[in-house]
């Protein structure tokens, strides 16, 4: 059945491998072979390439994949809205939360309104997603499809024409080191320790906070060696700096995201702004929603 072949898919394009894939799904290796095999016979064309090093995605396949969330999420949206119309009349705020982006500040804010005695006929939804580098670009292409409002960094190249931001804050840029690395002791650090390092930041045109940091760098620290990160971190960038004992550019906020790395200050003073992501056009329980927590941060 090609809706199930689909699905399964899905989760060998996220995993990256049948084995893993088929773990989570609960079905053998060979099944979730079969299956995109015969997905692949019946579209006509290769979704993966094979190796030793896993399955990758084709030019057909990144397309399929893109169009099958967009089906899945159009799915769970049209649910959701069937349960909220049979609840009555309260409106329902879809919020994302992932490891890198979690919601706790949001539902912060929101309880403290609500402690307030602010009036409003919304509840919220959490709605999980992956912070891999594919489900991001998505995420912040198609915010108000698979849900509707999240934390997250507005320094994102290009944001204005994908979300709107309600100002929260800012975090503050640390340094991840590994835990046995020989800065890990310190408690700051300052920019000449990085020297002779590698030193793992975002790629060129992503940021522009993280692009005027890259630029002092070259300019007064050539020593330090700048390693790109793929388009946007998720933990695999975490994970790489852990086994290979480069130095991330890091947030403050994310100081628990990986056990084996230490978040230490660094004297940089460049701060990367962050706040509530919204649609360009917001439905009327959202527009709501974001007056209640307008309101309650003046």
């Amino acid at each position: 059945m090609i809706e199930e072949a689909v699905k399964t898919f899905i989760k060998v394009a996220e995993r990256g491998s049948l084995s893993k894939a088929a773990e989570e799904l609960f079905l053998s290796s060979t099944a979730v072979m079969k299956q995109i095999n015969g997905l692949e016979r019946e579209i006509g064309t290769a979704l993966f390439t094979r190796s030793n090093r896993g399955m990758a995605l084709t030019e057909a396949g990144r397309s399929l994949l893109r169009d099958a969330r967009f089906l899945q999420e159009q799915a769970a949206g049209a649910a959701a809205r069937a349960r909220a119309a049979a609840e009555g009349t309260r409106r329902t705020v879809r919020v994302g939360n992932s490891l890198l982006n979690p919601c706790k500040r949001l539902l912060d804010l929101w309880n403290e309104s609500a402690a307030d005695g602010a009036p409003c006929d919304c509840k919220l939804q959490i709605v999980p997603f992956k912070d891999t580098v594919e489900e991001l670009d998505e995420v912040y292409h198609s915010i108000g499809r698979k849900f509707d409002v999240m934390i997250g960094s507005c320094d994102i190249a290009g944001y204005s024409e994908m979300f709107r931001v309600l100002n929260l804050g800012a975090y503050r840029l640390c340094i991840g080191v590994p835990r046995g690395h020989r800065l890990a002791g310190k408690e700051r650090l300052t920019l000449s320790d990085l020297e002779g390092e590698r030193l793992v930041l975002l790629k060129r045109g992503m940021s522009g906070v993280i692009d005027a940091v890259r630029r002092k760098l070259q300019a007064e620290y050539p020593r330090i060696r700048l390693e790109d990160s793929p388009r946007y971190y998720d933990i695999g960038v975490f994970n790489r700096c852990e086994e290979t004992g480069e130095l991330l550019l890091t947030l403050d906020a994310w100081k628990d995201v990986h056990p084996a790395l230490k978040t230490v200050p660094v004297d940089l003073d460049y701060v990367v702004p962050y706040g509530i992501l919204s649609p360009l056009r917001p439905n009327e329980a959202v527009r709501a929603f974001l007056s209640v927590i307008e309101n309650h941060l003046r």
